[in-house]
């Protein structure tokens, strides 16, 4: 009998979930949309931050992808999110402490990634056909010591707004960072940027958005409830929600109503929503 009412409620589950049948209320005309954690997520045949990987979900028909984004001692910006690349490459050493000609030898270690290269933005983005039909949020890893000071920041947000202008693409792109600072900068910089302030909390990253007059929040969901969302979207905020790893993880966050969703299990959102 046990058996026969989990059965049911899984099936009901199942049933309930069907693409198209949820009620989204959101900021993002009663969309989500559907990106990548790094491509096609952590676990996956490719690594994170990979060509292989941001291609292979770029072609199941996300609306696209998150990835990290770091930039060399020579200003070019290259996708990887480890503080050091001995964290999962040959190499050694921070990347914005290592010009280019040296960061891109670097190629993936752990099992089953073995020669995956690293990939600067600029070849990404060179190999990806209509670019302009995707969605992209650079997650600004600076990983900067205290003694780097705002000229770092100010090299890295002009690579990106060169880059960013060079594939004519500046509606398609969002900034995440954790730094207020470089936020600033970049809102300075470019005021008709789209900044989301990545919090340690919900409260903390409503306070800032709202005070930088920022356009939303980055948060994963287990840190955000569907009324905290509410009360973001009340404020005129947009939300991002990232670690959702399992089916019921996507389904759990598209019932939160984000206006984001960066999913690391992306056949299955793309299942829900497409």
């Amino acid at each position: 009998m046990k058996k026969l009412i989990f059965s049911c409620i899984v099936l009901s589950v199942v049933i309930s979930c069907k693409k198209g049948e949820f009620n989204i209320q959101n900021l993002n005309g009663n969309k989500i949309t559907a990106l990548g954690h790094g491509g096609m997520g952590v676990g996956n045949t490719y690594p994170m931050n990979s060509s292989e990987s941001i291609l292979k979900c770029l072609n199941l028909r996300m609306d696209g992808t998150e990835f990290d984004v770091q930039m060399t001692k020579d200003s070019v910006l290259v996708l990887y999110h480890g503080q050091d690349l001995s964290d999962h490459t040959n190499l050694k050493g921070v990347i914005n402490s290592l010009n280019w000609s040296e960061v891109k030898n670097a190629h993936y270690t752990a099992n089953p990634y073995l020669n995956y290269p690293i990939v600067s933005l600029e070849q990404l983005f060179s190999n990806i056909e209509n670019i302009e039909k995707y969605i992209f949020t650079f997650d600004c890893k600076l990983y900067t010591s205290t003694n780097i000071n705002n000229q770092f920041y100010q090299s890295y947000i002009n690579a990106v707004i060169n880059l960013i202008q060079k594939y004519q693409i500046g509606n398609n792109v969002y900034i995440e960072s954790q730094s207020e600072v470089f936020l600033d900068m970049f809102r300075n910089k470019k005021p008709d940027s789209k900044l989301f302030i990545y919090p340690s909390s919900f409260e903390s990253g409503l306070n800032i958005a709202l005070s930088k007059g920022l356009q939303g929040i980055t948060i994963s969901t287990r840190s955000i409830t569907k009324e905290q969302i509410k009360i973001a979207h009340d404020n005129n905020l947009l939300v991002a929600i990232w670690n959702t790893h399992s089916k019921s993880d996507n389904i759990e966050a598209i019932n939160k109503n984000p206006d984001f969703i960066e999913t690391d299990n992306v056949k299955y959102l793309i299942k829900l929503l497409k």
